[in-house]
């Protein structure tokens, strides 16, 4: 695959980022606004090759006469921001929604939802061709929307009307670990979100210990097994920034 260079992406009105040979996704951002959660950030174009590298290709049944995708599983994404590891997971083939506030949700986050479903359809179709199936076939959309949510408030209220009910085979969060004031109601949603077997990743950019730390150990405090993914298995290279961390977090059974 062609190297890309994916430094300082934060700037451009929208980006591509290549995830496989055959998959590119269009990102529009907003660096012009006072909300940090329009741009994609490092952490999440680190998270979004680690999914792609650890998580087995979608394929296909055929069911009455029709195509079905094997996979039941679902994923939620929370502060989605440009939406990059959902719309990650919903190419996997994951039953997927994207969650932010609702300012980013309009700004950003639908408009990329209804770009790249166009471009997962495509690289499915190639996927497709490779496969024993009639490459002919309609195939259904991507399981991907969109959802506002606070943490906040959802955290509070331990629900949220447009929100799947619990638990979630996989949430993600992508630099949504910036200040320490934010750990309580982001662990609070994902637990609410999570079952034991729910495989929780985190990523970050490591700005600062004190914030980093306090993270570890609130997480601790809520019911979580906290380990950070070898740096190894990350591509960091790609983005040059060595600061990125993935958290894979585990909810302890009562």
């Amino acid at each position: 695959m062609e190297q890309q260079d994916l430094r300082d992406t934060k700037g451009l009105a929208t980006f591509s980022i290549t995830l496989c040979p055959s998959l590119s996704l269009d990102l529009c951002q907003l660096n012009n606004t006072q909300n940090h959660g329009t741009t994609v950030w490092d952490s999440a174009k680190v998270l979004a090759f680690y999914l792609m590298d650890t998580i087995k290709r979608p394929s296909w049944t055929l069911v009455d006469g029709h195509l079905e995708i094997q996979n039941a599983k679902k994923c939620i994404e929370l502060g989605s921001g440009c939406g990059l590891g959902g719309l990650t997971m919903a190419a996997l083939g994951f039953d997927t929604i994207m969650t932010d506030l609702p300012s980013v949700v309009d700004h950003v986050l639908k408009a990329n939802q209804r770009t790249n479903e166009r471009h997962i359809k495509d690289w499915w179709y190639q996927l497709l061709e490779q496969s024993t199936h009639d490459s002919t076939m309609t195939l259904k959309n991507p399981r991907l929307r969109v959802e506002p949510l606070d943490w906040v408030e959802f955290s509070a209220s331990s629900k949220a009307d447009n929100v799947d009910p619990a638990p979630y085979n996989y949430i993600l969060a992508a630099d949504c670990i910036y200040c320490t004031e934010v750990l309580p109601p982001l662990l609070q949603s994902i637990h609410h979100l999570a079952s034991p077997t729910s495989v929780i990743l985190v990523a970050l950019e490591h700005r600062d210990d004190i914030v980093v730390n306090a993270f570890v150990d609130k997480a601790k405090e809520f019911g979580f097994d906290p380990r950070m993914i070898p740096k190894k298995l990350l591509r960091t290279q790609l983005i040059g920034n060595e600061d990125i961390e993935i958290w894979k977090l585990k909810k302890k059974r009562k």
